[in-house]
């Protein structure tokens, strides 16, 4: 194999490398949404949860008044 069979094969090489790189990038940032947006819907269900709790709560002493 001579030097330019080289340089020609390290080129392809180095795009393929390229490629991949550009799609691992992309999964990445993808990924890293998905993250945030799973975030958002936890933290909305925790606020949720919160209401709920203060709303039963409220209930459990009209039923039951501390005395």
């Amino acid at each position: 194999m001579n030097t330019d069979e080289r340089i020609t094969r390290t080129e392809a090489n180095l795009e393929k490398l390229t490629t991949v790189t550009a799609a691992i990038a992309a999964t990445v940032a993808a990924h890293d949404d998905q993250i945030g947006k799973l975030i958002a819907v936890a933290e909305k269900q925790q606020h949720d949860w919160e209401q709920l709790r203060r709303e039963f709560q409220a209930y459990l002493t009209t039923i039951y008044p501390r005395q």
